[in-house]
């Protein structure tokens, strides 16, 4: 893992944008079809796609039972929860809020790292990237989103458990920075998908709802951009930078959701949400910064008190260059 260059900023911004614009598409396919028919098929659909480029490029499947453990892991607690949590959440809840909530991905994910990584522990800049990026989003959504909080408590309930399932998810996909990515991605999909679909089948019955073209073009969106290639930029971002700098996306989405909507829609946005991602980018800026770093000695020390560091981490010695 290495300090984050220009390249990863760039993939950074670009998943912002392909999760910025999902909220636009799962309103369009909501408007026709149950959350949950949305969720299980744009993951049915993500995975099928991911399944025809592994065959392409004839990548390897992930290997080891650790692999295997870790890529189902991440499609129940990264995909599958918390797809359903937040479709049920924001049934009740305003995207206001349900911003503000999400955006305690970072602050969980950094937190965990601390305590279950051996390489990405907290740091003064991180501390300072995560308050700015809170700072960010509520300016961004305004501070008076804040008095919804415990009104509908366990539709806000249901969105913080989905952000915590993230968190976990993001330390969980470490584990399969030596794995071939496009391989375990499909994996990952498909795993999520098998999960979903049978309750889809049962609670919602979708043959029994009318068809909608438009809805089903923006699921089959779905599936393509902000699951199955986001997936892989997810896994790719871990293995590069690490699980601390990728869940950033987070405060991120909110401000380009903002400005998708300026270009898309024609909406003019307030300067708030302007100054807001100045702060978002500030406080990512700052989260990579130094501050009295120890030395690099002291870091197999770390690693070798780290009981939960076999759990969370991939060992040093395990490490290869990623097959595609």
């Amino acid at each position: 893992m290495t300090r984050p260059g220009i390249r990863e900023y760039g993939l950074l911004l670009l998943l912002a944008i392909i999760w910025g614009s999902s909220f636009t598409f799962i309103k369009i396919g909501v408007h026709a079809y149950s959350p949950l028919v949305v969720a299980a098929g744009r993951l049915t659909f993500a995975a099928i796609v991911l399944w025809c480029f592994a065959l392409m490029r004839k990548s390897e499947m992930p290997k080891g039972r650790r692999a295997w453990i870790s890529t189902f892991m991440v499609a129940l607690v990264g995909n599958a929860i918390p797809f359903f949590l937040i479709s049920y959440g924001e049934t009740r809840v305003d995207a206001g809020l349900a911003a503000i909530l999400m955006s305690t991905v970072p602050l969980t994910t950094v937190v965990l790292a601390h305590f279950f990584t051996h390489d990405e522990k907290l740091t003064a800049g991180k501390v300072v990237g995560v308050v700015l990026g809170t700072i960010g989003v509520i300016v961004l959504v305004g501070p008076e989103t804040l008095s919804g909080l415990g009104g509908e408590f366990l539709f806000q309930l249901a969105i913080l458990v989905a952000a915590v399932g993230y968190a976990i998810s993001s330390l969980v996909a470490r584990n399969l920075r030596d794995q071939p990515r496009i391989g375990s991605t499909a994996i990952i999909l498909t795993f999520a998908s098998v999960m979903l679909v049978p309750f889809t089948l049962i609670i919602d019955q979708p043959w029994t709802m009318t068809w909608d073209l438009k809805a089903a073009v923006s699921i089959m969106y779905l599936g393509m951009f902000p699951t199955g290639i986001a997936m892989f930029m997810i896994l790719h971002l871990i293995a590069v930078a690490g699980a601390s700098f990728l869940v950033f996306n987070n405060y991120l989405v909110p401000a380009v959701g903002v400005l998708i909507s300026f270009i898309v829609l024609g909406e003019v946005p307030q300067p708030n949400a302007l100054i807001a991602l100045v702060i978002i980018l500030g406080g990512i800026a700052a989260s990579q910064m130094r501050f009295g770093r120890k030395s690099a000695s002291l870091e197999p020390k770390l690693a070798k008190s780290d009981p939960m560091a076999p759990v969370l981490d991939v060992p040093k010695s395990e490490k290869s260059k990623p097959r595609q």
